[in-house]
């Protein structure tokens, strides 16, 4: 319907107001869309771009934007991690930048590389990319959590007997592994701990990102030192590295006179994990030494390691080790080996020694890898090539993975706590009877008997509607106290049970019904039950719509006073458990939850749009 007549818009003045009444219709209605586009927008972000106010997210349209997403979520959020694989780099995620270029050669050489090496670089040397975060289901962790629910049938019972854990709920069922190259890191092969390595065993080389061990010694010894100032180091030392990333961390002690010497020996003896060194066969007469003198005899040893050794002269370290052998270990290092007999695994120059191997000259690396290299020292480990290329193979599954995995956890914490569900349909299916039962009665006994003091208890019922729902909120709290009805259904549905403005509404509609109709329905025997029934709700059907979708509406979107009133778990509505769950995770996934919850209202503006504005009509009207 136009707002202004046919007649009215021929005039010049009259289509000028017309105009400015649809720019001020939509600029309002413009209002209303922002923030939810915002809010639909922040829904699909994560810590790296939450502080963006924008309705399309930038990693959608620009790579940048996507990779640096995708680093945050490769290194588990854990700046540290890029740090270590970025020596001098980067402190944040938000800094990332994009490769000068993509080399699926070097990626290709890499997977070369690992593949012969044969399982030498296990789990104390790369973290599962993707694996855990702050708030959110990664993509390793929803297909960890998978296999697990399909070993045990989906029963939790069965996965704490098998692992002889204690989860509560199968979101607690993640391991978050920190620090892999640090002496307090300890890994196991048995249990949980256990199922979890063989995970990771099988992950495929996209989901894993190993750790420069170079980049490691220099974030963890020399950047603290001279405080990210390369140029010092350089004259400290008469160097002139260009980059952090071209020191290089000898595999044994660099010798008493080179400047890197107590920086070497303090990440080797007191830092560096101990699944990242070795003994040299010199040292093992010194440890044997001690050891026999820390342990009066071989059994107890045996004992305390967990072997059969016979006697100290035989033993060995154990191809698997942890607890006492780690610490008898740590304290050899410390109190007892020569810096010569020390030595540690470098991932980065065992790199270097198999392209040595496979390409003898750097000139014909250069030519394959389509770089400029001298000598292959000059080869960095490759953490920004491999990165890149990973990134490159799934970029398309890679936005996809962003734009569903906060919607996907919070469906999985809605769906896995049925009670609320339920909860919420019984309150609504509760609410929706009382406000078509207990409203209707109280207006048609207003509206046929019509009492003397009918005004006066109208005026009464409208009154509450002053007051706000929050401050309505404590005396029904005490009242319900009180009468020990907290967390039931009865706390829910009581207080609102009947509505001054329904009662308001009903009297006014059935005011206007025709008493004629009661007239014939008394003489013809009728009771008053029977008319109230079978006529008044009969021609009251589109304002008793109008009551039931309001009711459906105030109770499915009731949060504070169903918080209140069932502080109990087992009585969570949906919008109670929305917002504990914001309460632990992002941000972003708080808002996929209020998308979701937002669902079921909008289906319902949809399909009773019609009913929706009877009910902004017929008040007008009455």
């Amino acid at each position: 319907m136009a707002i202004i007549g046919k007649v009215g818009r021929k005039r010049v003045k009259y289509r000028f107001l017309d105009f400015l009444i649809h720019l001020v219709l939509i600029i309002g209605s413009i209002t209303m869309v922002y923030p939810f586009m915002l809010m639909l927008s922040s829904s699909v972000k994560s810590g790296v771009d939450s502080h963006k106010m924008d309705v399309i997210p930038a990693y959608i349209y620009n790579e940048k934007a996507l990779y640096q997403k995708y680093i945050e979520s490769r290194y588990n959020e854990e700046s540290s991690r890029l740090m270590d694989n970025y020596p001098g780099s980067w402190i944040s995620f938000r800094e990332v930048e994009l490769p000068e270029g993509h080399f699926p050669k070097i990626a290709e050489d890499f997977e070369e590389f690992i593949a012969q090496a044969e399982g030498e670089y296990g789990v104390y040397h790369y973290y599962l990319a993707e694996h855990y975060g702050r708030g959110v289901y990664p993509l390793a962790q929803r297909e960890y959590r998978k296999q697990i629910r399909q070993e045990t049938d989906g029963d939790l019972l069965e996965f704490n007997r098998r692992y002889n854990t204690g989860a509560r709920f199968w979101e607690e069922i993640m391991v978050e592994e920190k620090d892999i190259l640090r002496r307090n890191f300890a890994s196991s092969g048995e249990g949980y701990l256990g199922r979890f390595r063989q995970f990771k065993d099988e992950s495929p080389l996209w989901m894993r990102y190993y750790i420069n061990p170079e980049g490691s010694f220099v974030n963890t010894e020399l950047i603290p030192v001279y405080s990210d100032k390369l140029h010092q180091l350089n004259a400290d030392w008469g160097t002139d590295y260009r980059s952090w990333n071209d020191i290089r961390l000898p595999r044994s002690y660099p010798g008493d006179d080179s400047p890197m010497a107590e920086y070497w020996l303090h990440y080797v003896q007191d830092v560096v994990n101990i699944h990242h060194l070795k003994l040299e066969d010199s040292a093992f007469v010194g440890f044997r030494a001690m050891l026999s003198e820390k342990y009066d005899n071989i059994r107890m040893l045996n004992q305390a390691w967990n072997t059969s050794f016979e006697s100290f002269a035989e033993l060995y370290l154990p191809a698997e080790f942890s607890g006492a052998v780690v610490e008898d270990i740590g304290l050899f290092l410390q109190a007892y080996a020569r810096p010569n007999e020390i030595g540690i695994m470098n991932m980065a120059e065992d790199f270097r020694d198999f392209l040595r191997v496979k390409y003898t000259d750097p000139s014909a690396l250069s030519e394959a890898w389509g770089r400029s290299y001298s000598s292959f020292e000059m080869v960095a480990y490759p953490a920004a090539e491999l990165d890149y290329h990973y990134f490159k193979l799934r970029q398309k599954e890679i936005k996809r993975e962003f734009l569903k995995r906060n919607y996907l956890m919070a469906l999985d914490q809605m769906l896995s706590d049925a009670r609320s569900l339920r909860n919420t349909g019984i309150y609504i299916v509760l609410s929706i009877l009382f406000a078509i039962t207990i409203n209707p009665l109280a207006a048609y006994a207003l509206s046929r008997f019509k009492p003397n003091f009918a005004y006066q208890i109208i005026m009464l019922f409208m009154l509450t509607m002053a007051f706000p729902g929050m401050v309505m909120g404590i005396p029904n709290f005490l009242m319900l106290k009180k009468l020990n009805l907290l967390n039931t259904f009865w706390a829910l549905v009581l207080p609102a049970a009947a509505d001054g403005y329904f009662i308001f509404l009903l009297k006014g509609f059935f005011d206007s019904l025709p008493r004629e109709i009661y007239e014939s329905a008394k003489l013809d025997g009728a009771g008053e039950f029977r008319m109230f029934w079978q006529f008044t709700l009969y021609l009251s059907k589109p304002i008793l719509a109008v009551i039931a979708l309001n009711a459906f509406n105030a109770a499915y979107r009731n949060f504070l006073f169903a918080f209140l009133v069932c502080q109990d778990q087992s009585m969570w509505t949906l919008m109670v458990h929305i917002y504990e769950l914001m309460q632990r995770a992002s941000s972003s996934v708080g808002y996929a939850a209020l998308v979701i919850a937002a669902i079921p209202t909008l289906l319902v503006f949809i399909f009773f749009q019609n009913i929706i504005i009877k009910g902004i009509v017929i008040p007008m009207e009455k």
